[in-house]
């Protein structure tokens, strides 16, 4: 009998591999090989949404040290929910928020009322648009990229800012860590999106404005873009995020989709 001449699990010569890769219909080819191609992209709130707004309520409210409250007030906020996260408790973003504004304004001597902390927690309920994310957003939709905020921000803030700016009809219900209550890093939160997209996440990009929030969404599993709109340091751990850039082209880029 003649051997056959048919050999299971054959491989490949790598340029042919990489020719028929980048001939595959919603494929995108990798170094480390075939990636599926993204369908969906779950956003951190403000690679989309401006915080600088912050830093603008607070000057109005205070004209006379409203931006450094702003400053120091956001950065309370972020390591209150990094430490609630690493010790696996959840207080909610807009009681994180009042608590984080308390703090600031008592650290540098300001007594708010409490229409004034009301008048400044809402404006998370209230942020505007980066200039380049409507146009961005519409060309994602264009190319049948499913859209959806995934944040730390509550689902009210999220719908809030969503319906002032008209983007309910590019973008679908957003998705809060309250759901699982756990703010992101933790991999409970980035989790959120495979079950709400009903996609792998391989098939999920994820878009974030910190570094950070790259950094988790990339030790989940996501290819991540980050838009380092305020062109700060990369953070010192790996791996690097899948693309990065000052503007919305790193989102376009990362799903396939022509800036023009």
């Amino acid at each position: 009998m003649k051997p056959s001449r048919c050999i299971v699990g054959a491989v490949r010569p790598r340029s042919a591999t990489k020719e028929l890769a980048l001939r595959s219909p919603g494929w995108l080819f990798a170094a480390d090989g075939p990636k599926p191609a993204v369908k969906a992209l779950a956003f951190d709130g403000f690679p989309i949404f401006d915080p600088r707004a912050m830093g603008a309520r607070a000057a109005s409210v205070l004209p006379a040290g409203g931006k450094e409250l702003a400053q120091a007030w956001t950065n309370k906020l972020f390591a209150l929910s990094w430490i609630e996260t690493s010790a696996g408790r959840y207080s909610g973003f807009e009681r994180l928020a009042r608590g984080a504004l308390d703090f600031a304004a008592r650290s540098m001597g300001i007594a708010l009322t409490d229409g004034q902390t009301s008048e400044l927690v809402r404006v998370f309920h209230e942020l505007p648009l980066w200039p380049d994310a409507m146009a961005g957003l519409e060309k994602l939709r264009s190319a049948d990229i499913r859209l959806a905020f995934l944040s730390n921000l509550t689902e009210a803030m999220l719908q809030s800012a969503m319906d002032r700016n008209g983007l309910g009809k590019l973008m679908e219900t957003p998705i809060s860590t309250d759901r699982v209550s756990a703010f992101k890093p933790s991999p409970l939160a980035y989790a959120m999106g495979p079950k709400a997209f009903g996609l792998p996440k391989e098939q999920i990009g994820f878009v974030a404005f910190g570094g950070w929030d790259a950094l988790g969404a990339s030790w989940y599993g996501y290819r991540t873009a980050w838009i380092n709109r305020l062109g700060v340091e990369q953070e010192p751990l790996e791996p690097s995020p899948t693309i990065t850039s000052r503007d919305f082209s790193a989102v376009l880029k990362l799903a396939n989709v022509a800036s023009t």
